[in-house]
């Protein structure tokens, strides 16, 4: 059973500090029942996803501001994101480092250093075949699929990254 409030943030013992409200820990902790701080970038609460009798829900804001979400009675982060009325990227501040992308049924974060070590990987796949072609040698099946694969995933890197081909 979903524990519900009268109102966002009713009977939260939560207070802001000198910074802004718009912080994803500002966004979760205005929401919850009864947030107490138990350290500089924690915070214990009732869980929203559960009738909780007694603070079950861990909050840690960590060093980015990213918010973690653990609660002991075993909610997982999205029905807690759900029942606050928020979305999982509510739990992550906006960066220029990061880009959200529809990939299907889900949506990733994608690092962009983290997908150029991906296409340099891909990219030495490449030149290991070129070497072995300029050597006289025949690739085998699974060489001439892994090349494919390779090609695909560059393919993708490039679409993600806003590029078109």
């Amino acid at each position: 059973m979903m524990q519900k409030n009268s109102r966002p943030g009713a009977g939260t013992a939560y207070a802001t500090t000198s910074r802004s409200n718009n912080s994803p820990v500002d966004a979760v902790l205005h929401r919850l029942d009864r947030a107490k701080r138990t350290a500089p970038d924690r915070w214990i609460a009732r869980c929203p996803a559960h009738d909780d009798r007694r603070p079950s829900l861990s909050v840690r804001e960590t060093e980015d501001g990213t918010v973690l979400l653990h609660c002991f009675a075993g909610c997982g982060v999205q029905d807690i994101t759900a029942a606050l009325g928020l979305s999982a990227s509510d739990l992550y501040p906006p960066s220029d480092r990061y880009t959200v992308t529809n990939t299907g049924p889900m949506t990733r974060i994608v690092d962009y250093k983290t997908a150029l070590l991906g296409i340099h990987t891909e990219a030495v796949v490449v030149a290991s075949a070129a070497v072995a072609l300029a050597n006289g040698e025949a690739l085998d099946e699974s060489a001439v699929e892994r090349l494919l694969t390779a090609e695909e995933r560059i393919s993708d890197a490039i679409s993600v990254a806003g590029g078109g081909l």
